[in-house]
C-alpha cells in the first residue's frame, strides 16, 4: 500500500482579522484532524490559500504545520508555481524543513502542452529532492495532466500518487486501471463526492476538503470500506452529506466558518475573498451545533 493511502485533509490557513497567520489556531487545527485518525496531512493547497499568501506566510505555515504534527503523520507541502525553476526552489524549501512529499499542479498561467508536463514533472522530482504527487484541477490551472501523462510519469516513478480534482469520474477510473499493479502509487480522490465510489473502484483515499471539519467520519468510512463494510461506508457516506449541507456552499469561507464554530480558527480569509456574512455564520452554527448533538460527528 502506498505511503500516502488514506484520508488527508488539505488544510485551511487559519488567519487573523488582518491576514497574519493564526499560529495557534493552526496547532488547535492540527490536532483536529489528527485526533480524527487523517492519515496526513496536505498544507498550501487551493483549500490552503496558497496562491494568495506571502511567501514569508507560506513559509511559517509549513514550519508550525511541521512541528505541531511533530512525525506522527506525512506532512505533504504544495509546492507548484507557474514555471519550472520556481516550483523547484520551494520544493527544496519544503524538503529542507522537513516534509515527507510535495503536491504539485502543472505549471500554469500559460496554455503548455503534455510534453512540458513531462518535462515540468520529471525536473521537479530529479531537482526538488522529494517525492511528488500530481495535483489534476484544470478548472483552476488550465492545463490538466492528461491520463496518458499521469500513467507515463507513474510507471517511470516520477510521481508517486495524484490528487484528481477535476470532478471526471472516469478519468479517476482510468488512472486506477492504469497504476494497480505500481504499489507504491497513490491514486486520491479531491472530490468528496466521488470518495464512497472511488473506494469501491479500487482507489486509495482522498485528499478530502471534509475531513478538516469532520474527520471521524471520512476516516471512518474509508476505513469501512478497506475491510468490506459496505453498509456502514454508505451510512458514513450520508451522513458526510448531512455534514456537508449543514456547513452550506462556499468552499473556503464556509470551511473557515464551520472552523470557527468549532472553536478552532476564526473565519478570516485572504484578500481579495472575504469571510462569510455574520447572518451565514450564525445560521451556520446553529446548523452544526444540531449536527453535532445529533451525533452526526461520531462515526
Amino acid at each position: 500500500m502506498s505511503r500516502f493511502a488514506g484520508i488527508m485533509p488539505p488544510l485551511v490557513t487559519p488567519l487573523d482579522g488582518a491576514g497574519r497567520l493564526d499560529e495557534a489556531g493552526l496547532r488547535r487545527f492540527v490536532e483536529h484532524v489528527l485526533q480524527g485518525g487523517v492519515h496526513g496531512v496536505v498544507v498550501l493547497g487551493s483549500s490552503g490559500e496558497a496562491a494568495l499568501l506571502t511567501p514569508e506566510v507560506k513559509r511559517r505555515v509549513v514550519d508550525v504545520t511541521l512541528e505541531a504534527v511533530a512525525g506522527r503523520v506525512p506532512v505533504v507541502v504544495g509546492t507548484g508555481e507557474p514555471g519550472t525553476a520556481l516550483t523547484v526552489e520551494t520544493t527544496r524549501l519544503a524538503r529542507q524543513a522537513g516534509a515527507a512529499a510535495a503536491i504539485v499542479v502543472p505549471p500554469y498561467y500559460y496554455h503548455i502542452d503534455q510534453e512540458a508536463v513531462l518535462r515540468h514533472y520529471r525536473t521537479v522530482r530529479e531537482q526538488g529532492g522529494l517525492p511528488v504527487l500530481a495535483y489534476h484541477i484544470p478548472g483552476l490551472t488550465k492545463v490538466p495532466v492528461q491520463t496518458e501523462t499521469l500513467l507515463v510519469l507513474a510507471e517511470e516513478e516520477t510521481l508517486c500518487g495524484v490528487k484528481d480534482s477535476a470532478g471526471d469520474f472516469g478519468y479517476y477510473q482510468r488512472v486506477v486501471d492504469g497504476t494497480r499493479t505500481l504499489a507504491d502509487f497513490a491514486a486520491l480522490e479531491g472530490s468528496d463526492q466521488f470518495l464512497f465510489a472511488g473506494l469501491a473502484y479500487g482507489g486509495d483515499g482522498a485528499i478530502s476538503v471534509m475531513s478538516q471539519v469532520a474527520p471521524a467520519v471520512m476516516v471512518g468510512l474509508y476505513d469501512a470500506a478497506r475491510t468490506g463494510d459496505w453498509a456502514r461506508a454508505k451510512d458514513l457516506h450520508r451522513r458526510y452529506q448531512r455534514i456537508a449541507t449543514a456547513i452550506g456552499p462556499g468552499w473556503i469561507p464556509a470551511i473557515k466558518g464551520a472552523l470557527s464554530a468549532l472553536g478552532i480558527c476564526g473565519p478570516y480569509v485572504s484578500a481579495p475573498s472575504a469571510p462569510l456574512p455574520q447572518e451565514r455564520l450564525t445560521t451556520q452554527r446553529q446548523r452544526l451545533e444540531a449536527a453535532l448533538a445529533e451525533g452526526l460527528f461520531t462515526p
